[in-house]
């Protein structure tokens, strides 16, 4: 499109020309901030020595925190460990115990098991043994009475003088039978009686009398009142009743 000329247009269209060339030169670069900076070479050294310092402390600071926690980890897992153990001992040790009782328990039991017929058999003994010692001590007394008696018999045979005591113990014994008592004595030891105890028998009252049925050493005094009898025989069996009674009370 043709447009007329004019000076207002030669003008606008110089300084657009001239803007043109500004812009497109070879000078022209684009504007950045860190050029209004100052070059200052020992701030830069400041600036770098600065941020190297809050790296290092950075680093520093992560390494601290770092072991802090490995020191709670190692921490927490020796108290766990510890506590494990501790658990664990005194687990050990209380079912070591309990394993102990149970142990003894059982081997009480089983010699209690074991011991009650042993205790059975032990008591039934000591029964026996009781019941023959109190046998073998009845066995003794009559062997021994046995003896005593034979050794009284042989030495009444060697010395009938001895009816003679027995005599005189009846009349010392029984003073005041008046009655007409009657002693009688064995055949054997009649005339040994009446050569020595006439006028004692006689002065008393009592009336001598032979009776076969008595052995030697033995004598029966019989009155109205009642009879005392020192035969052989009762005197014999008297004294094996004194000397059971003895033995009785010896073993109890």
């Amino acid at each position: 499109m043709f447009k007329p000329f004019s000076p207002q247009t030669e003008v606008r269209s110089r300084s657009e020309r001239t803007e043109t060339d500004i812009l497109s030169g070879e000078n022209w670069r684009r504007w950045r901030l860190d050029e209004l900076k100052p070059e200052n070479p020992a701030l830069k050294a400041k600036i770098s020595a600065e941020s190297a310092a809050r790296k290092a402390e950075f680093i520093r600071n992560a390494e601290i925190e770092a072991l802090k926690e490995q020191a709670r980890k190692e921490a927490y897992e020796l108290a766990y460990q510890e506590g494990l153990k501790a658990g664990h001992d005194e687990g050990f040790e209380k079912g070591y115990e309990e394993a102990q009782a149970a142990v003894a328990a059982e081997k009480e039991q089983l010699i209690g098991q074991a011991v009650e017929p042993v205790k059975a058999l032990a008591s039934e003994f000591s029964l026996r043994m009781n019941k023959l010692d109190t046998l073998m001590g009845e066995s003794l007394v009559e062997l021994a009475m046995a003896v005593g008696v034979q050794l009284a018999r042989c030495e009444l045979d060697h010395k009938p003088e001895h009816v003679l005591n027995i005599v005189r113990d009846l009349l010392h014994s029984e003073p005041a039978l008046t009655d007409k008592p009657r002693l009688y004595v064995s055949p054997h030891d009649l005339e040994l009686i009446e050569q020595h105890l006439k006028e004692e028998l006689h002065h008393a009252g009592w009336h001598l009398q032979a009776d076969e049925r008595l052995e030697r050493g033995g004598c029966r005094l019989v009155s109205q009142k009642g009879e005392r009898d020192a035969s052989w025989e009762t005197r014999s069996e008297a004294a094996r009743q004194q000397i059971r009674k003895r033995h009785g009370a010896i073993e109890e």
